[in-house]
């Protein structure tokens, strides 16, 4: 039996974690693989979490890289894994540099980083046209996502793909899912057999197993679930 993958997940929390290692099993299977959570890390609880510490990830691989760029998943720390998944929701798009404080806006304007809010059109573009996409490579300059590095913007939120595993056809919360910024809120007031609390780990793994199971459907109605499966 072939030793299992090694993928590295750079993401704004635990919740799209277990989302993005449902994904992964679906389009994987049979091949096993481990997932390592880089950032939220337990043990750097300074770099915070959502897209703030995702940011501060990048920035620390950034400020690592030689002044000639090149890949990613060329960064020594990176280099034991097959593959590195960098995460955001697209509703970061619709924040500022100025939320997460003075130095990070500073920061910005100091190092060039790509502006926000930024456009977040819907249905969403491909990632590769996506202006959220061109600010995270601005994150990461001199370095750019190589063969092995694989970006997942899911959708405003992540919770558009628990949705989409659980919910049926025609469900009205269904329309225009991955436009939805509250679909999370939403998800928490359904019936107990759909609902899928944040808050509570055993829902969320229910709604996790119900990606896993339910991919192609997942694929079908989320465009960027099913550019996440291609990438």
């Amino acid at each position: 039996m072939s030793d299992p993958l090694r993928i590295a997940l750079v993401a704004e929390g635990v919740t799209e974690r277990e989302v993005i290692e449902a994904a992964l099993t679906a389009i994987l299977s049979p091949r096993r693989f481990v997932l390592t959570q880089l950032q939220p890390e337990a043990t750097k609880p300074e770099m915070g979490m959502g897209w703030g510490g995702v940011l501060k990830w990048c920035r620390q691989l950034a400020a690592r890289a030689q002044l000639g760029g090149g890949a990613v998943e060329s960064d020594a720390t990176l280099s034991l894994f097959d593959g590195v998944v960098l995460h955001l929701d697209a509703d970061v798009a619709t924040f500022a540099y100025g939320n997460l404080g003075a130095s990070a806006h500073d920061d910005a304007q100091a190092l060039g980083w790509r502006a926000l809010p930024c456009a977040t059109p819907c249905p969403p573009a491909p990632i590769p046209v996506d202006a959220l996409f061109s600010v995270l490579l601005s994150w990461l300059i001199p370095l750019a996502p190589g063969p092995r590095t694989v970006v997942c913007i899911p959708a405003m939120n992540t919770g558009a793909w628990q949705a989409a595993a659980k919910l049926a056809e025609g469900h009205a919360l269904l329309s225009d899912l991955e436009c939805r910024t509250d679909i999370e809120t939403q998800l928490q007031q359904l019936p107990l057999a759909l609902r899928v609390d944040k808050k509570k780990r055993e829902s969320r793994l229910r709604a996790a197993a119900a990606v896993t199971t339910n991919w192609p459907t997942v694929t079908g109605i989320c465009s960027r679930a099913s550019a996440f499966d291609q990438d």
